[in-house]
């Protein structure tokens, strides 16, 4: 399988890749109700681990850094606001802006959220040899790596000049 995805072309590598995406979303079981048997999907856990990270963030932040669309994201925040797991206050900076956060009970949800995650991860861990984990995490690193690709000089960043002039 492996010498056929790395001789062949485009179409058997993203053939692999998809059947690769299905596999792990079956392994850590995103297509259960329910994000780690909780009442959370999976947008909402999400959402959830970006604001107990960030302390506090507006929606567009959250959109922008969990590429979520803007109404879908609304409507998840409006879940997440009547089920009392986040506040949404006037920002103290910009009194247009909303800046939203996690109350008591959406810390706790995290906690819960964390601590599942860990121990779904850590069980998943436990079934392979040292070597082998050290081999599954630096393969996910290598992905990682590549899918984020190297950062640009900044001389790469700058907007080419244009002709006849100056930019």
């Amino acid at each position: 399988m492996l010498q056929a995805i790395n001789s062949g072309g485009i179409d058997e590598r993203v053939a692999a890749v998809r059947s690769f995406n299905r596999f792990y979303t079956n392994v850590i079981g995103l297509l259960q109700e329910g994000l780690l048997q909780t009442p959370y999907s999976l947008t909402e856990a999400r959402v959830i681990f970006e604001l107990a990270g960030r302390g506090r963030a507006d929606a567009t932040e959250l959109g922008r850094v969990l590429d979520i669309d803007a109404g879908y994201l609304s409507r998840v925040l409006g879940k997440l606001e009547a089920g009392r797991l986040i506040s949404r206050q006037r920002s103290p900076d910009d009194g247009r802006r909303l800046s939203i956060g996690l109350t008591e009970q959406g810390q706790a949800a995290f906690r819960m959220l964390d601590l599942r995650s860990a121990s779904q991860i850590r069980e998943l861990l436990e079934r392979y040899s040292g070597a082998d984990q050290r081999r599954l995490t630096s393969a996910m690193a290598t992905v990682r790596e590549v899918v984020e690709g190297p950062p640009r000089p900044a001389s790469a960043r700058k907007s080419p000049a244009r002709p006849g002039g100056s930019p």
